[in-house]
């Protein structure tokens, strides 16, 4: 089992809850997903802990950090982790994110590349162009409006309610998984969607302005399409191409459905990049 401390810091103003697993080793930030917290990194971190200090903050809305305010935007959550880089004394992390933490990771790396070792992207929230009509649409608001009920719904049930629930639609899950992902649900702030205006900046914005190493990593049932992903190396500019893998038979949730495969690729990158320094 992993052991970590706990702990928070305040930056400007704002409460935001970390988890720790500590040593004498390169420290490595891991960010979570939109409803989830930072101990859904758990299973992951067990794997890291051995050679990394392992740092897991929730972001703010999120687990035990400060609900949001009225005047909050998405660029905050860049700004509090380069916060918390600073209060923890964090000297070129590695940044690890999924979803709204790969968007974070991708935000912190397009303008302050040079405090980073490196990046890695579990399947960002970068999308291919959508016409504005297209965007408008009755059945796009639908689809949307049915997103944030199922999300907004998650408080109304109990944790085993949401185990049970996890566990019929998610059977790759391993338990280590369900726990935390049942656990934040209740510590989830909707506001996030149901009142606060997306501000997140294209791929095509940010790709070209990351200049540390990056992995990307996909799925054939993700957010990132192959079009995408092409594009996006295509747009990188740094020393090297952006190494992007593909791993099949998962969705959104890429180490969850397939955690071997995601930890695999994972310290192939970390092992290759270490060859390099």
């Amino acid at each position: 089992m992993i052991k970590y401390t706990q702990g928070d810091i305040n930056i400007n103003g704002i409460k935001i809850r970390y988890y720790r697993t500590g040593g004498n080793k390169p420290p490595f930030i891991l960010l979570h997903g939109a409803t989830d917290n930072g101990l859904c990194w758990t299973p992951v971190a067990e794997i890291l802990a051995k050679d990394y200090d392992v740092i897991m903050p929730d972001a703010q809305g999120h687990g035990l950090s400060d609900r949001f305010d009225k005047d909050f935007k998405f660029s905050r959550f860049a700004l509090q982790i380069l916060g918390l880089m600073r209060e923890l004394n964090l000297v070129k992390p590695f940044i690890m994110g999924h979803s709204m933490g790969a968007g974070t990771a991708g935000d912190i790396a397009s303008e302050h590349s040079d405090l980073l070792q490196a990046i890695i992207l579990e399947d960002p929230a970068w999308q291919d162009a959508v016409p504005t009509a297209d965007k408008d649409s009755d059945e796009r608001k639908k689809q949307r409006d049915e997103f944030i009920k199922m999300l907004t719904g998650y408080a109304k049930q109990s944790r085993d309610e949401l185990i049970t629930k996890c566990k019929e639609e998610h059977p790759r899950w391993s338990e280590a998984e369900i726990l935390p992902w049942a656990d934040a649900k209740h510590q989830f702030d909707p506001a996030l969607f149901t009142t606060i205006q997306l501000d997140l900046p294209s791929y095509v914005e940010l790709a070209p302005k990351i200049r540390c190493p990056t992995l990307l990593i996909t799925s054939d049932g993700g957010i990132v399409s192959a079009e995408t992903a092409r594009h996006a190396s295509e747009l990188w500019q740094a020393g090297e191409p952006l190494r992007w893998v593909q791993i099949k038979n998962a969705g959104h949730n890429i180490r969850r459905e397939q955690f071997e495969i995601f930890c695999e690729t994972l310290l192939s990158f970390l092992r290759d990049y270490s060859m390099t320094e």
